[in-house]
C-alpha cells in the first residue's frame, strides 16, 4: 500500500506539470489569433497626390475579387497622347478591403501609380512608384517605390 500511495503523488505533479505546459501552448498558439491588423488606418491624403498636374482621365473602375482591368481602360492609358491621362481602379485585397491605384501616363514620358492602402486593414498609407522608363502598364522597367 505504500508503494501504491507514494506512486500516486507522483503521477498527480506529473500530470499537473503537463497539464501547466498544455496551457501555456494554448495561450502561446491563441496569442497569434488575437493579434490582428485592426482597423483601417486612414489618414490624410498626402499634399503630393493632391497636388498632382492634371491629366486627361481615362476613368475610374471598380473590380470585384480576381476581376481584371478592362482592355479598353488599358488602351485609354497606353495610347495617351502628350497630354498624358490617369486612370483610377479601385480592386479588394485578399480580405475584401479596397486599395485604389491611380496609373498615370506623364506628359513627357514614363508613369507614375499613386496608391491609396488607408482603407486596408493591413495596408501602409499611401506610396508612389515612379517608373521613368515604363512604355506600357506591362512594361514599367525600373520603378523607384516612395512611402506618402
Amino acid at each position: 500500500m505504500t508503494a501504491m500511495g507514494e506512486r500516486r503523488p507522483m503521477v498527480r505533479a506529473t500530470m499537473r506539470a503537463v497539464a501547466v505546459l498544455l496551457t501555456g501552448a494554448g495561450v502561446v498558439a491563441l496569442a497569434g489569433c488575437v493579434v490582428g491588423p485592426g482597423a483601417p488606418k486612414g489618414g490624410p491624403t498626402p499634399a503630393s497626390f493632391l497636388e498632382r498636374e492634371q491629366l486627361p482621365s481615362c476613368g475610374t473602375v471598380e473590380l470585384t475579387q480576381g476581376e481584371e482591368i478592362p482592355t479598353a481602360d488599358i488602351a485609354c492609358l497606353e495610347e495617351a497622347t502628350s497630354a498624358g491621362a490617369e486612370l483610377a481602379v479601385t480592386r479588394p485585397t485578399v480580405e475584401g478591403d479596397p486599395v485604389t491605384e491611380y496609373y498615370r501616363v506623364l506628359p513627357g514620358g514614363g508613369w507614375e501609380i499613386y496608391t491609396d492602402m488607408t482603407r486596408d486593414a493591413y495596408g501602409e498609407g499611401w506610396w508612389l512608384n515612379d517608373c521613368p522608363d515604363a512604355l506600357s502598364m506591362t512594361q514599367l522597367g525600373e520603378c523607384t517605390s516612395t512611402r506618402l
